[in-house]
């Protein structure tokens, strides 16, 4: 069983076919040729991704003008992008080592601009190619960062999904089966929450690895068939090469020579241009298939085949595993010699590759020892610095304490004075209140005295001089009836109606005083009433009403009613209109009423005020828990608004059948 790679991410993949029958698509020196800014750069960029897996040099020649351009305006994301899939283009190839280098040229750009997804993309490169290196524990780090950040994020659940897989397959070639299985069925379990077709088919690849190592070879077999069967409709050659390549791996260790050969070469098909590094593992496969079968001239040749590719490429990852698989091949082919000398260079390669990854690590453990040397040395320097300091720090202690005590004492003044502002403040505040509460109070008072003397005023009228005349006129009636001989002449007749306008005059004051409608029925009915007494031919008034028909305290009617029969009484006197019109409305414990006429108006003074009868007015209305405004211009008339909080003024409702007519 040869040893799986991590999987690099694929780049928004599609046909040529697609890509190429897109009618809108721009050609491409018309991109060229406008990619002088961002938006340019990143229009040519898409065309470039569009090619990767279907025709890399463009792509490679495309991403480096991208590259040039995105320099030369300092664009981060432009030289990041360019980067990361240029490392991922050169990993393809081979060059593990300059993939690396690009993947961490990109990574400066995108944590510049903190872009997550470019981040995390750089972590996936570097990843799959220190594990082509044989870096295992590089590749696991790198990829352990880009899991912490996405679970952090939670940006990318797909992307999660494909680094819990690299992140399996990495245990797993560390034979650390355990958490390999762990992160596997995580990336299995995540990518059909997403219902995304392509992690789907990558979690079950790893999956299927991963069990091949713990040797549950038919749990990798069904693993390796659900990627088959989830591979999208959409052609897409890295899914393909995956999920056959797997298929054959499990195959060959259920002992299926046939089927194990057909996967191995559609995983070499699709490989053969895009993907040298898989198509050497996929030839691998093939080459053991055939000695399970016993057919050494086609393991042969497939050998041969790898083994010229892996010379040209200098892939030493692949080569020693193909000298070990031709000199068993001919060992059992009865060829020692060739065995013999395959094994010698097997061992010699395979010597060459670790001795390259020990000098990597030894030349690594040099340069931290050698800058730990360093660090001592800057320590013993900083030790010294340290003792001087301290002398001088002694010196300077006190200053520093008295500094200390006079920010201290500074701040305990600086609270004392702002305590002692906004006390001075709220008292203001409070005192302005009780004033304002007194000057309602008084007003109240004012108004209920106010009201008890037109009450008895009215009742005096009423009881008293109402009585008075009609007793004058019966008295008279009496006199003519009893003196028959006397005539009704026209100064009687005169002085009988002038008794009847008298009586009829008291008693309309009497009610102004002290209506009875507002006692008996409520401001509604008081005032429609009163609106249409006072209603003529030279002043026609009218009243209208919406909402709820409340009643309310009787003070509280009695005190409005008054406000609105002086704003009438100003619009007779003072107003010269023809038309007046009164509108009342209660809903939701809100009482408006709206006073309006079309008379000359007037011009209020430079504050917006009004005389001081309206003035009067509306300190009445304040008292009441409301407001009044006034809108007034000369040759337009005026209107009037009043609102006031009912909530503590009603009483109960009255049914509307209730209000006399």
């Amino acid at each position: 069983m040869i040893k799986k790679c991590i999987a690099l991410p694929v780049l928004f993949f599609m046909s040529l076919s697609q890509l190429f029958a897109q009618g809108q698509k721009q050609d491409l020196r018309q991109l060229i040729a406008q990619a002088n800014d961002t938006a340019g750069i990143n229009a040519l960029m898409s065309y470039a991704v569009d090619l990767i897996n279907f025709d890399n040099p463009k792509a490679k020649e495309i991403l480096h003008i991208t590259l040039e351009r995105s320099a030369r305006i300092g664009y981060d994301y432009g030289i990041g992008s360019s980067y990361a899939r240029l490392g991922y283009l050169l990993g393809h190839e081979g060059r593990n080592r300059e993939g690396i280098d690009y993947a961490q040229m990109a990574l400066v750009h995108f944590e510049r601009i903190n872009r997550t997804r470019g981040i995390i993309l750089c972590y996936i490169n570097m990843g799959y190619n220190f594990d082509i290196l044989g870096q295992g524990d590089s590749a696991l780090h790198y990829l352990l960062k880009g899991v912490e950040l996405l679970e952090r994020t939670k940006s990318e659940p797909g992307k999660l999904a494909r680094l819990y897989e690299n992140v399996g397959t990495g245990f797993a070639n560390r034979r650390e089966l355990a958490k390999a299985v762990s992160y596997s069925r995580k990336a299995v379990e995540l990518a059909t929450a997403i219902n995304d077709s392509d992690y789907i088919v990558t979690a079950h690849t790893g999956l299927s690895y991963v069990l091949n190592q713990c040797k549950d070879y038919p749990g990798a077999l069904e693993a390796a068939k659900k990627a088959r069967r989830y591979l999208p409709q959409q052609e897409d050659p890295m899914l393909i090469i995956k999920a056959y390549s797997h298929l054959a791996a499990a195959w060959a260790k259920l002992n299926e020579p046939d089927s194990a050969i057909a996967a191995a070469k559609m995983s070499m098909q699709y490989s053969a241009e895009i993907d040298p590094a898989n198509y050497i593992a996929a030839g691998l496969e093939l080459a053991d298939a055939y000695q399970l079968k016993k057919d050494y001239r086609n393991e042969g040749l497939v050998l041969n085949t790898l083994k010229r590719k892996a010379e040209a490429d200098t892939s030493l990852f692949h080569l020693f595993s193909i000298y070990d698989r031709l000199s068993q091949m001919h060992y059992l082919t009865g060829n020692y010699k060739e065995a013999y000398l395959y094994n010698q260079q097997y061992s010699a390669f395979k010597d060459s590759f670790y001795a390259r990854q020990n000098t990597r690590t030894i030349t690594e453990i040099e340069s931290r020892f050698q800058w730990s040397q360093k660090e001592k040395a800057l320590s013993e320097k900083q030790l010294q610095l340290a003792q001087k300091d301290l002398a001088l720090e002694k010196s300077n202690r006190n200053m520093l304490y008295a500094l200390v005590g006079l920010l201290v004492a500074l701040l305990i003044a600086t609270v004392l004075f702002i305590r002692n502002r906004n006390r001075k403040k709220s008292f203001a505040l409070k005192l302005e209140t009780l004033q304002k509460q007194q000057e309602i109070e008084m007003l109240q008072a004012l108004m209920k005295g106010e009201e008890k003397e037109r009450s008895r005023i009215a009742k005096d009228l009423h009881d008293g001089i109402a009585g008075m005349l009609a007793a004058a006129k019966m008295h008279l009636s009496s006199m003519v009836h009893l003196q028959q001989q006397v005539e009704k002449t026209e100064d009687y007749l005169q002085t009988v109606k002038l008794l009847d306008d008298a009586t009829v005059e008291v008693r309309k004051t009497s009610h102004n005083l002290m209506p009875e409608i507002l006692m008996l029925y409520g401001l509604n009915e008081a005032l429609r009433r009163y609106c249409a007494n006072i209603s003529s031919h030279t002043l026609k008034v009218r009243y209208d009403s919406w909402g709820q028909a409340t009643r309310f305290d009787g003070g509280f009617e009695l005190s409005v009613y008054r406000i609105v029969q002086e704003l009438l009484n100003n619009i007779i006197k003072h107003s010269g209109a023809g038309n007046a019109i009164v509108q009342l409305n209660h809903q939701d414990n809100l009482l408006s009423i709206t006073v309006e006429d079309d008379g000359k108006g007037f011009l209020k003074d430079e504050t917006g005020g009004a005389g001081m009868g309206l003035q009067s007015l509306a300190s009445r209305a304040k008292a009441l828990n409301g407001t009044m405004e006034i809108e007034a211009y000369p040759n337009e008339g005026v209107s009037i608004y009043l609102e006031f909080d009912t909530t503590a003024a009603a009483v109960n409702i009255v049914p509307q059948e209730d209000i006399a007519p």
